[in-house]
């Protein structure tokens, strides 16, 4: 026998997100959400520039295998001492791995290969150009397969960003910083670099929107390790070679103070972060973040790499952040109008409920009237064809 609650403040509270949370996901002021993605925007746009001090004497795929295969273990190693404190671990669905190695080949393996080599071969600037364009990828995505409404507001405020990045980087010193010292680009260089970049941007789009299904069921220690062992064991045919063609005696500190900060923040810490955002929000209000990335990257440019910000860059810039809560408003306004139509859905099917259920008591009431007495206690104690729990 099916149960029928009705339970108006459950219902909106499932409506907005659910229960405790709810305080991070109705989108009102600066919470935890955001606080957390902008932390996700300063190491983004930070590590770029230390990248760069690594591929100086580090290979890509040496440099991507090596960070991989630690990731990897530190993974394994947070998911293992989960699951022996009693935690989530270890539990994968059938109909889910097809999405897990889809998650792990585009957010790991094919994208972090796509973007340590664009970024060898380009600037750091161009690299975080076409990293601004995963907003742009997962829109059109989101839209073709119609797993999230775009509303206007927010194709106008990715218009505007995408915009005030380019404005951005075209404003940018086109004198040669220190870190390219050491490797002169070519205008080949540079287009490969900006070819592999804008094809890492679109891989990450999809790595957003498979785990936006992923994301409510896998916990981020999960989840992280499911897909960095995929992305791992696809980087292996070429990572392997890599190890035994990189010469070692030519590190410095540097790479050994660098290598470790890029297995922790840049991938596992804030990967961790951008999962549970998405699955609070939704792939199109959290990739919005990555117009802020290149801004980030000017400013560090600027103060570790000595590159000019001048006072265009900086109105690139303001276009960026103002595009990007431009885009904001029109994601929450278009979740707003959605839990406003479930509520409303909701409120009409409960007084459907209700009047089912009035109409059946006094069917029932009337019924009793006119029945005649007996001494069959059943006859007397029947139950209504409807109630609360029925």
């Amino acid at each position: 026998m099916s149960h029928v609650t009705v339970d108006k403040g459950r219902a909106t509270a499932e409506i907005r997100g659910g229960g405790a949370g709810d305080e991070e996901t109705t989108g009102k002021g600066i919470d935890r959400i955001d606080l957390g993605l902008v932390f996700v925007v300063v190491v983004w746009g930070f590590s770029p520039t230390l990248f760069k001090f690594v591929l100086i004497e580090l290979q890509p795929l040496t440099f991507v295998f090596l960070r991989f295969t630690l990731l990897s273990a530190v993974a394994v190693a947070v998911l293992a001492v989960r699951g022996l404190r009693g935690g989530r671990a270890w539990r994968i669905r059938r109909r889910d791995i097809p999405y897990l190695i889809l998650s792990g080949l585009s957010g790991y393996g094919i994208y972090q290969l796509f973007y340590i080599e664009g970024l060898a071969h380009t600037t750091v600037f161009a690299t975080a150009l076409m990293a601004a364009t995963v907003p742009l990828w997962s829109a059109l995505i989101l839209a073709a397969l119609r797993i999230e409404r775009v509303a206007l507001l927010q194709w106008l405020g990715i218009a505007v960003s995408l915009g005030g990045v380019v404005w951005f980087l075209l404003a940018a010193s086109s004198q040669p910083s220190e870190v390219t010292l050491g490797h002169r680009l070519t205008p080949n260089d540079m287009l490969l670099g900006g070819a592999l970049s804008l094809g890492a941007a679109a891989f990450f789009a999809v790595y957003g929107i498979v785990n936006k299904r992923l994301a409510p069921y896998y916990s981020p220690p999960e989840l992280m390790c499911y897909t960095l062992l995929v992305g791992t064991l696809a980087l292996a045919p070429a990572g392997i070679p890599a190890l035994f063609t990189q010469h070692w005696a030519s590190l410095t500190w540097r790479s050994f103070a660098i290598v470790p900060y890029s297995v922790v923040f840049p991938i596992y810490l804030t990967y961790s972060i951008w999962n549970w955002a998405i699955g609070k929000r939704g792939v199109g209000y959290v990739t919005l973040f990555n117009y802020a990335v290149p801004v980030m990257s000017g400013v560090v440019g600027f103060f570790v790499l000595r590159e000019g910000l001048t006072l265009p860059q900086l109105a690139g810039g303001a276009l960026v952040i103002g595009g990007m809560l431009l885009a904001r408003r029109g994601v929450l306004s278009n979740q707003r109008a959605t839990a406003k139509h479930a509520q409303l859905a909701q409120a009409a099917q409960d007084a459907l409920a209700s009047a089912a259920a009035a109409t059946g008591m006094s069917t029932l009431t009337e019924a009793g009237a006119e029945a005649p007495t007996s001494a069959d206690p059943s006859v007397n104690s029947a139950e209504p064809a409807y109630h609360a729990n029925a």
